[in-house]
């Protein structure tokens, strides 16, 4: 599901602060590390359920690596 090597940001697509953070970090990312995703796409709705998150507790910003575990 997610490319080989790279990391993915999830982040509230209607939150204008979060918006900017994505477009400060896209400016910045020279080596291709990211893949950015809405909270609320389909993508973001799933890895969100594989990983069991807690969406009430987590805020506007989500970095999944899945070179990390992640246990619940």
């Amino acid at each position: 599901m997610i490319e080989e090597g790279k990391k993915i940001i999830l982040f509230d697509g209607v939150c204008n602060l979060c918006n900017s953070a994505i477009n400060f970090v896209i400016k910045r990312d020279k080596k291709d590390v990211f893949r950015y995703a809405s909270l609320q796409s389909e993508i973001g709705k799933q890895l969100i359920k594989e990983r069991k998150i807690d969406t009430t507790k987590l805020d506007s910003i989500l970095l999944i690596d899945p070179k990390i575990a992640y246990f619940y």
